[in-house]
This record gives structure tokens, C-alpha cells and sequence, in this order.
């Protein structure tokens, strides 16, 4: 069995999926704590593999972007200026890889004395192919600073300086939040899996140095969890939540992904699925007569005070929760059943309008209202849909059947005799001064990542194919004589979903 977990905004779904998947659904209020209590009564946590997926730390943090204060110490070596970013220091390595000049390090203690901030983000300009300046910096900014609270760019990979850079920011604002959720896991398994927002997943160890990889993680669980309970290729998830409802691209049986995501107005190396959201879902609240792109609290059907879309549904005859509180709460709310049909016809309009302008044929809900409304909308945008089974956790759903994602920047240089991954120094797996082929090369950057996913103890089942994404490399030539080659190479795992459990 493999156990799922999707935190969301309002609600936290689990799913326990072998030969038969059981669903949970319980409220944020519990806490992550007491979610894996509840699920530890079905399943047993130090033995299942279990996967947690949630983007509300760092959805959180991008709502109060600014609160958090980060100082950003930059190794940017000669070159443009990029003060705009952060503070500059001394220290170079350059696009080989060398380290050309050191840090002064009583220039950052003293930057560290001056400056007030929360949290601290290091960049150095070629880090991804020698990290030796960035985990120095690290040292002495560690000296007075929590290791918690300081990112570090090579982890986050990719040779686009500005774009690391902002990756790293965004890190150093999340990094201690994180810390401490997967502290708290650990209580109940020592060793579990994050979903990734690209909709693969990876061991907690990892998203701990980059936790931006969490971004979209909830749009990219509902949207695997759906291609896996219909079996749909092409189409658009519709998840019907408490706070949004979100909407994701599936095309040939994976959601759509998009690079570069921009937060906050700073551009990224975020990778992630292609969602956009509208803010009205199930727990949206009711004011004179309206929908409000507002939840103050659960529905009155789950105990809330406020008078939301569930509670209006409740007051048209369905049964959702307490509906007996609903339909009482209703007499005071509205006038009569006319008003509860025009609150509900405002989210249905809205949610088909949007359907109607990405201009989709099929549509797959997903969500606790789902099977009540999907057709509605379905009809009124003039689609197919279908609603499946579980589809009020295909989120949890999604985030057990998913497969492990790892990407390598590989750098080879037989001149030097060195090779570097992920910013990590290695000894050349190929000889000194040697001329091997491309093949050669890549078919070593794919075993290379092949080994380094079975390093953090998953099965060959839970490993996809491995591709190169970026390729180039040239031969070193000194003297009219050949001495050896430099060849750049990205690989991945790609997501993917496991179909046979």
C-alpha cells in the first residue's frame, strides 16, 4: 500500500491506495499531526510509503512576500552589476568551474553584523558547476544563523544567474517552514516522499535544500489523481475545493507543465503544472444575496458560522454534511429557494464561462461538489465531462500513484579530470585527457541519475525512464593539440503515474 496526503487550503485529504483505495477527508483545524493520527488507524506509517504534498507553506509566504526579510549575499565575480539583487562580494569561480578568487570572509561577518533579516539566500554565479564558494558562505553565515533559515542557489540548479537567484530568495523565505513540517512528519515515519509541483515526487532530503518544488503541488496532485482514476488523456480538471476551484491542463495523460514561473514579479526556475485558479469554491461565503470570492470558515454544514455555497446547495434539496443546519440557517439567510438557486447559478456561470474560454472539449471533475455540479457545468459550457470514482480525493489519490523525479545538471570535463553534479565536485568517471563520444557521455549522465535515485532507497517500480533534456559539449583544443572535452548535459526522470500497484 502507499499512503497520499494532500494538504490543501481548507481541507486535508489522505488516501491509502493498493488493491482498493480508501479515502479520508479531514479539516486543516486537526493539523498535520492530527492527520497522520487519523491515518495511522488504517495504515501503517512506519512500514507504507508515504507521500505528503502540500502548497500552503509556500503559498503563505508569497501572500506576505515582503514580511519575510531576506538577505541575499551574492558571488557574482566580475561582469554585470547585480546589485538590483543583492549584496556583492568578493570571491570567483568561473564558468569552468575554478575558483579564481576567494571569499574575504570578515566581509560577510560584517555585512552580517549590518544587516537585519529573517532569512539568508547565497548566490554565486557558477555554483552549479563548483559550489565550493557557497557552502564557504554558508559556514560563516551558519556561524550566527539557524542552517534552517539559509538556501544556497546550486541546489536549485540551472546556469541562469538572475533566475537562480530569485529561486534562492524564494527558498530562504520557505526553507525553515518546511524544516519543520517535515520534522513533524518524521514523528509518524522516518522516511517518506514530497510531491513536487511537476507532479513527480522525491525524498523529503531533497526539497529540504529546494523546497520551491513544492509549488503547485496541490493542481499537479488533483490532475494526476484524475489521469489515473479515468484513464483520460486529453482534457481539463475541474477541482471544485473549499477556497478555489483550480483548473489543469492533462494532455497525453500528464498535466501540462510550464518553466519559469514568476512569483511575487521575480521570474524563477520553478517547473511546474499549468493551473489557474478562480477564487470560489465550496466554502465561499454568502453576503447580501451574493457569492464573495471570500471563506471565512467552514460551511455551516461542517460547523462553521458563516453561510456559504454548500450550505446553499443543502437549501436545494441536497444532502451535504449537516444539511438539516444548512436548510435552518437558510431561513434567516435567504428570502426563499430562489435565492439559493441564483447564488448557486452565479458559481455555475462562472466556473463554465471559464471552461468555455480555454476553449476545452472534455472536461474531469474532481472535488467534494464535483458530482453534484460538474454536469451542471458541464452542460452550460457545452462539454463532455466525467466525474469518478474517489474524484473527492483525487488529489491524495494522485499524490500516492506517483512515480519519482530527479533532474541532473552534469558537467564533464576530462581536460581538468573533473566532473561536477549538481554543483557537486567529482572525480571524472572518464580519463584524463580521454575524447569520449556524446553517447558515451550522455549514457553516463543517465546511469548517473538512475543511481542516485535508487541511492535514496526506492524500487526500480517507482522509477520512469530517464531522458536528456540539454546536451552540448566541444573538444578542448591547446596547441593544435586535442586535450580533452567539456560537455554540458541536463537529465531527468520524468513524473509519471504508477498504474499497477
Amino acid at each position: 500500500m502507499i499512503v497520499g496526503i494532500d494538504v490543501g487550503g481548507t481541507n486535508t485529504d489522505a488516501a491509502i491506495v493498493g488493491e482498493e483505495i480508501r479515502t479520508i477527508k479531514l479539516p486543516n483545524e486537526l493539523g498535520i499531526a492530527g492527520v497522520l493520527r487519523e491515518v495511522s488507524k488504517y495504515a501503517d506509517l512506519k512500514k507504507e510509503k508515504v507521500v505528503v504534498s502540500t502548497s500552503v507553506p509556500l503559498n503563505l509566504i508569497i501572500s506576505k512576500f515582503s514580511e519575510s526579510r531576506t538577505l541575499t549575499i551574492l558571488i557574482p565575480g566580475p561582469g554585470l552589476n547585480y546589485s538590483d539583487y543583492g549584496i556583492a562580494v568578493k570571491g570567483y569561480t568561473n564558468h569552468r568551474g575554478d575558483v579564481v578568487e576567494d571569499l574575504d570572509e570578515n566581509e560577510i561577518r560584517e555585512i552580517l553584523k549590518q544587516s537585519s533579516f529573517d532569512n539568508v539566500a547565497i548566490a554565486a554565479k557558477f555554483s552549479v558547476r563548483n559550489s565550493e564558494l557557497e557552502e564557504k558562505a554558508s559556514k560563516i553565515v551558519c556561524e550566527i544563523v539557524n542552517a534552517k533559515k539559509v538556501a544556497l542557489s546550486h541546489h536549485a540548479g540551472g546556469l541562469n544567474y538572475p533566475c537562480r537567484i530569485n529561486t534562492t530568495i524564494v527558498n530562504a523565505k520557505i526553507k525553515e517552514t518546511v524544516h519543520n513540517l517535515t520534522e513533524l512528519v518524521k514523528e509518524y515515519t522516518e522516511d517518506f516522499y514530497y510531491f513536487k509541483g511537476d507532479g513527480g515526487i522525491v525524498p523529503y532530503k531533497v526539497v529540504l535544500e529546494n523546497p520551491s518544488e513544492l509549488y503547485n503541488s496541490s493542481p499537479a496532485a488533483v490532475a494526476l489523481g484524475a489521469c489515473y482514476l479515468t484513464r483520460e488523456k486529453n482534457g481539463l480538471v475541474v477541482d471544485i475545493g473549499g477556497t478555489s476551484t483550480d483548473f489543469v491542463y492533462i494532455e497525453n495523460g500528464m498535466p501540462r507543465i510550464v518553466s519559469g514561473v514568476d512569483i511575487a514579479g521575480r521570474k524563477t526556475l520553478i517547473r511546474c503544472v499549468d493551473s489557474f485558479s478562480i477564487p470560489f469554491g465550496g466554502d465561499s461565503i454568502i453576503y447580501d444575496g451574493k457569492l464573495r470570492p471570500e471563506r471565512r470558515g467552514n460551511p455551516i454544514a461542517f460547523g462553521g458560522k458563516f453561510f456559504t455555497l454548500t450550505d446553499a446547495l443543502n437549501c436545494l434539496g441536497y444532502e451535504i454534511g449537516d444539511y438539516r443546519s444548512s436548510r435552518k440557517a437558510g431561513e434567516e439567510f435567504l428570502k426563499d429557494k430562489s435565492d439559493a438557486e441564483k447564488i448557486v447559478d452565479q458559481f455555475l456561470s462562472v466556473v463554465a464561462e471559464t471552461v468555455k474560454g480555454v476553449e476545452s472539449e472534455r472536461i474531469i471533475g474532481a472535488g467534494y461538489l464535483a458530482s453534484i455540479l460538474i454536469p451542471k457545468i458541464a452542460k452550460r459550457a457545452g462539454v463532455s465531462y466525467t466525474v469518478p470514482e474517489h474524484s473527492e480525493a483525487a488529489n491524495a489519490v494522485g499524490v500516492a500513484v506517483s512515480r519519482l523525479s530527479l533532474t541532473l545538471y552534469v558537467r564533464i570535463d576530462t581536460e581538468t579530470g573533473r566532473a561536477v553534479y549538481n554543483g557537486v565536485v567529482e572525480k571524472s568517471p572518464f580519463r584524463t585527457g580521454s575524447l569520449p563520444s556524446d553517447d558515451e557521455i550522455k549514457s553516463h549522465a543517465l546511469e548517473k541519475v538512475r543511481r542516485i535515485a535508487l541511492s535514496f532507497g526506492v524500487g526500480e517500480e517507482d522509477i520512469g525512464d530517464a531522458k536528456v533534456i540539454y546536451y552540448s559539449s566541444f573538444t578542448v583544443v591547446r596547441g593544435g593539440i586535442k586535450r580533452g572535452v567539456i560537455a554540458d548535459a541536463v537529465v531527468q526522470i520524468e513524473p509519471g503515474i504508477r498504474f499497477e500497484m
